[in-house]
């Protein structure tokens, strides 16, 4: 009789950290849980949003873990205030990351020191916690250390700490993060947005450990159609690949992915912590436009900011009219360059007190080629001898008038410069454009220029709604006018 022999499996021992350790390594969102308690007091609420980011954050690690090329340079996430990005995107990511590559770089910055360096401290704080060092006790090699602001964990991977404008000189990254690149008062400056959006781009950029496989995340709310979401999205369209999450607080045609609506709850991102009693609370604290900016991320109101859509009265006219008199008024730059504001021309008569807007451009031109187009285009337009083209007696609008007057016939007339600055001038007349007294004919122009003169003061151009101004406060304030004439008379 045969005997048979019993194989004995070994007995393989996993202690409880050993446990954790794996399932974090598996899954950043696991592991957003568990450290959650390192950095963060309150009570968590895991809302869905959190648990896509997790796994759209882990996606790109894992990618340059392998090294693998990059599907896009720029991964852009728009998410209001409160929601934990901080938390999950600039302080747990990198030291996660670590857990499946400890070779990985990181840059990481914000749009000033001070709160760079407050997230860097949380970041530091949960890699040297007791709970870190339990479950990862490899990921603190004999070199690891320095502060918070600049720390390695002694294997090749390091987390140094940049600031909006900042140099960055002997340091390259596999990831670069930056949280909130300006603030809501940088944003409002187009000196400190063009500094902010530079550095991003050509600074930041150039700090790349590869071309090929290092992608920069930049998370934040929108602030400003040029604000950095807006200026990367524009060069788009010059070929820059980048992936953008949009999630606004409350559901709009702005989400994207769109499939990221099925997640909202009765029209809300996240009905626990944005209530709708706490945005009508945001609203009031923060107005129109912050509001749309920081929660629903928009530029600008929908509905239009001092100016609002719905105030433009919009008819079907094909054609003027034969007793009408067409004008035209200019708004003029220097320059062809795209980056600046161009030539604006709006062609518009006057019928019962309303000023009719029917048509309007924006060219970039140099002078010679400006003075040569003018003519032919107030020409295809209606021009007569009873039109007058008024232009502003800024940038090159001197010259162009006494050009013209030189070598044309054209009624062509230096108007007086404004008294007040844009802000102020857009208040007066606001109320000329909400009784209905500014009809639009419908056309294919008719829609871009609204969307500037609503968007007003986070346009990304303002030359057409200069150019409105303009008229209105010529053609509709005559009263204002000489009320100020008689030293305030009529008072």
């Amino acid at each position: 009789m045969q005997s048979t022999q019993t194989i004995q499996k070994p007995k393989i021992s996993i202690t409880h950290e050993q446990l954790y350790a794996e399932i974090s390594r598996r899954s950043f969102y696991q592991f957003v849980i568990y450290f959650w308690d390192t950095v963060i007091a309150e009570t968590p609420i895991w809302n869905w949003h959190v648990k896509y980011l997790c796994d759209q954050l882990q996606a790109i690690g894992e990618r340059v873990k392998e090294r693998k090329p990059k599907e896009f340079d720029y991964f852009l996430i728009n998410v209001p205030p409160g929601s934990s990005k901080s938390t999950i995107i600039s302080e747990m990511y990198p030291v996660w990351c670590w857990t499946i590559d400890a070779t990985q770089r990181f840059i990481c910055g914000s749009y000033a020191s001070t709160p760079a360096e407050d997230i860097a401290e949380k970041c530091y704080k949960i890699y040297t916690s007791d709970k870190y060092k339990r479950l990862f006790p490899h990921l603190h090699g004999k070199k690891a250390g320095g502060g918070k602001t600049k720390f390695s964990n002694g294997l090749g991977g390091e987390r140094y700490t940049t600031s909006t404008g900042s140099g960055i000189t002997g340091i390259h990254a596999h990831q670069l993060i930056v949280d909130d690149p300006m603030s809501p008062q940088i944003a409002a400056s187009q000196t400190e947005r063009e500094r902010a959006n530079k550095w991003v781009q050509e600074t930041l950029s150039s700090r790349k450990v590869s071309q090929e496989v290092t992608v920069t995340i930049i998370v934040m709310q929108r602030l400003h159609e040029l604000d950095t979401t807006g200026y990367l999205l524009k060069k788009e369209e010059e070929g820059l690949r980048i992936k953008h999450i949009c999630i606004p607080a409350e559901l709009s045609n702005d989400v994207k992915p769109a499939e990221l609506r099925n997640f909202y709850v009765d029209g809300l991102f996240d009905p626990v912590r944005r209530t709708r009693q706490s945005l009508l609370q945001a609203r009031l604290e923060l107005g129109s436009y912050g509001y749309a900016g920081q929660m629903q991320q928009r530029p600008s109101p929908a509905e239009g900011g001092i100016i609002k859509k719905h105030w433009f009265a919009i008819i079907q006219r094909d054609r003027l009219l034969d007793y009408t008199i067409p004008h035209f008024q200019l708004d003029t730059a220097y320059t062809e360059d795209e980056e600046n504001d161009p030539t604006a021309v709006v062609c518009y008569y006057m019928e019962n007190d309303k000023v009719h807007v029917y048509n309007r451009i924006s060219v970039w031109k140099e002078f010679p080629d400006l003075i040569k187009w003018l003519p032919e285009y107030v020409t295809q337009n209606g021009y007569t001898n009873r039109s007058k083209i008024y232009v502003e007696p800024k940038a090159s609008g001197k010259s162009v008038v006494q050009t013209i007057r030189k070598g044309t016939k054209l009624n062509i007339i230096e108007s007086a410069a404004p008294d007040d600055d844009k802000m102020t001038r857009a208040h007066i007349v606001s109320p000329k454009i909400e009784s209905g007294q500014v009809i639009l004919h419908a056309g294919q122009w008719s829609d871009p220029f609204v969307n500037q003169i609503t968007s007003f003061p986070n346009a990304q151009h303002d030359d057409e709604f200069d150019c409105l101004i303009a008229i209105i406060m010529r053609e509709l304030m005559v009263e204002k006018k000489t009320k100020k004439k008689l030293g305030g008379f009529f008072h």
